[in-house]
């Protein structure tokens, strides 16, 4: 599908933002070296496809310091991973050691909300004794920092896995908080919701993982939007990555290709505080994916 203009250049900022920030927070602080890896840019709409290929890239990758040599570590930091031609990852050229010593892909994603002062931040699982005594019907996600995947995104960053066998984890970032949940849990709840031997609607609010159809607006279509089905994983059933502050948030003006002018916040600065859970995450994510 061609690219599509102001509506993707207001999404690409802050999720580079995002990108940097995380890069620059999980640094030899924690042992760890993180690299932008999936080519993300933004052009005009004429001169840019998507959808050509059958996996998708995840936006970085992440090195343990004591899994890399000297030669090594001088290699990553020294080359621009994303803009580098494939081929030098495989075989014995000079790449060919980063999938193996990957700890993780990382796929990045960004939204512009208050986390901490979402009416459902705290909001819990319920158990199944609870979903006993009181079944529900609807399953009903919370209005909270919820980490998004889009289900079409899925077998393509399964098929990289696959392919690679680097395990890829989802962060979702937000101005207060970030959170992070493995794509093999989401597999696995997607194996089980599919399956049709489970209840829906108590899979979705004893995991805290739900399926849903999501509305997108488009600016560059006037208005219109679209709807994507999408796993929404709330905070309860995440892994916290930390919290964010120090965040300068202002606006910058733009023009749509329907030469409409159309505003966006653009975000600054920031450092986020890594805990101990997510570090433990990506120290524990197996190589063999047998759930792929």
């Amino acid at each position: 599908m061609p690219g599509r203009g102001i509506d993707f250049e207001q999404r690409f900022k802050p999720s580079r933002w995002a990108e940097d920030l995380l890069i620059e927070s999980l640094g030899a602080r924690y042992g760890l070296l993180a690299k932008r890896f999936g080519l993300s840019e933004v052009r005009p709409s004429d001169k840019l496809v998507y959808g050509l290929t059958s996996y998708k890239e995840p936006d970085l990758l992440v090195f343990r310091a004591a899994d890399l040599s000297d030669d090594e570590k001088k290699k990553l930091e020294s080359t621009n991973l994303d803009s580098t031609d494939r081929e030098a990852f495989y075989g014995q050229a000079d790449l060919s050691f980063a999938f193996p010593k990957a700890a993780a892909g990382v796929e990045v994603e960004f939204s512009p909300y208050r986390a901490s002062e979402m009416t459902g931040r705290h909001w819990n699982l319920r158990s199944d004794d609870q979903w006993q005594k009181r079944p529900l019907k609807r399953a009903i996600p919370p209005i909270a920092p919820n980490i998004f995947v889009k289900e079409e995104d899925l077998p393509k960053l399964l098929e990289w896995e696959r392919t690679t066998t680097v395990p890829i984890v989802i962060v979702h970032l937000f101005d207060q908080e970030a959170f992070a949940v493995s794509l093999k849990m989401i597999s696995e709840f997607n194996a089980r919701f599919e399956n049709g031997t489970e209840n829906r609607i108590q899979l979705q609010v004893t995991t805290g993982i739900f399926k849903l159809l999501q509305s997108y607006d488009r600016t560059d279509a006037q208005g219109a939007g679209e709807k994507k089905m999408v796993f929404r994983v709330a905070p309860a059933a995440a892994i916290k990555v930390g919290d964010v502050t120090g965040v300068t948030v202002s606006a910058q003006l733009g023009l749509s290709t329907s030469k409409k002018y159309v505003t966006q916040p653009v975000f600054s600065g920031g450092k986020i505080e890594i805990t101990n859970e997510f570090l433990a995450l990506l120290n524990s994510l197996p190589r063999r994916l047998p759930y792929a």
